[in-house]
């Protein structure tokens, strides 16, 4: 062998040693090929708290289940392969998924077993958020100005917003007490005070995807191209909030420490601290489009959307941050 082959020779055993000793003995290599990988890496676009425990819902009914903070997650029987878009618990134990085709199921285990309440199939109406206001007493909005509420958590009665039209869709509702508020789409918002339905126009035709009550009972509603907006407790006009974003609000959550997190499109992940009426952007783990978020034990955040569920820090560096316009 020539000197130079030889010391080519030597240089290659020389590279493929170091790495060999570099690579981890027992690298994990995930198996695409399964179905909870597909669940976890797939749309999903609800989460909620039952308990100790953290229930996500998303695509072809998928239910997914997490009993450490989000770390692991294990697939659970669903009783339907519609769209699941929105999950809410009343107590630990009972709890409602909502989605296509007016599409709603009840557990009362946490979320281990499932049973179908309510469908219309091939309705094309689909439901898009469903809130708790009480054990029993539970509200759902959805496409095309629909409505659906139960008194006693079992018989849901179908309804609309008075003179509204047809065409908009009702895509967030929270509660504050008795309450409810309820966002959609070119800038329509609707308080329901004492059972009556009384307009709220946002300043923005635009639509509105996400919304929140702050800790002052404040209503938030969040929405596209990155606008953002509050309405103090009585109050019959909004706030316009900056975002210093033009992509789209699609999620919003509650925190312990009083902030709202709030996710969105391109993987926006974003925390508004109403204390400072700042609003700054976190490190994303997903360039996808997030659809929902929930606060974990420790300070973390489980964020979901296009590409599944996933475990964020938020104490990583913060972006910069903004003020809010009166």
């Amino acid at each position: 062998m020539s000197s130079k082959r030889a010391q080519g020779a030597r240089l290659l055993l020389t590279l493929l040693l170091v790495t060999a000793a570099a690579a981890p003995l027992s690298a994990a290599v995930p198996d695409t090929d399964t179905a909870l990988w597909r669940a976890t890496n797939g749309l999903v676009l609800g989460l909620a708290r039952a308990g100790n425990r953290i229930v996500a819902v998303g695509s072809n009914g998928t239910i997914l289940l997490s009993d450490d903070e989000g770390t692991t997650w294990r697939l659970t029987k669903s009783p339907t392969d519609e769209l699941l878009t929105s999950v809410v618990f009343a107590t630990a134990t009972e709890g409602w998924a909502v989605g296509q085709d007016e599409t709603i199921i009840h557990t009362t285990d946490a979320g281990v077993t499932w049973t179908g309440q309510y469908i219309k199939k091939d309705s094309d109406q689909t439901l898009f958020s469903v809130i708790s206001l009480a054990p029993g007493h539970l509200f759902a909005s959805g496409a095309y100005n629909l409505t659906l509420e139960t008194q006693d958590g079992a018989h849901w009665t179908e309804g609309k917003i008075p003179a509204t039209d047809d065409d908009y869709h009702l895509n967030c509702a929270v509660a504050r007490g008795n309450d409810i508020l309820v966002t959609g789409e070119a800038g329509h918002a609707f308080i329901r005070y004492a059972g009556a339905w009384t307009p709220l126009k946002l300043p923005y035709d635009g639509s509105q995807f996400a919304c929140a009550l702050g800790a002052d009972g404040s209503f938030y509603s969040f929405g596209l191209r990155g606008t953002a907006f509050r309405a103090l407790p009585g109050a019959r006009d909004w706030t316009r909030l900056v975002s210093n974003t033009q992509r789209s609000f699609f999620g919003a959550a509650n925190l312990s420490n009083g902030s709202i997190a709030i996710v969105g499109s391109n993987g926006l992940l974003a925390l508004f601290d109403p204390a400072t009426n700042r609003m700054r952007e976190l490190p994303s783990p997903t360039a996808d489009t997030l659809s929902a978020v929930i606060e974990a034990h420790g300070g973390k955040l489980i964020v979901a959307g296009d590409d599944g569920v996933q475990l964020v820090d938020p104490s990583a560096e913060p972006g910069a941050g903004a003020g809010v316009t009166q």
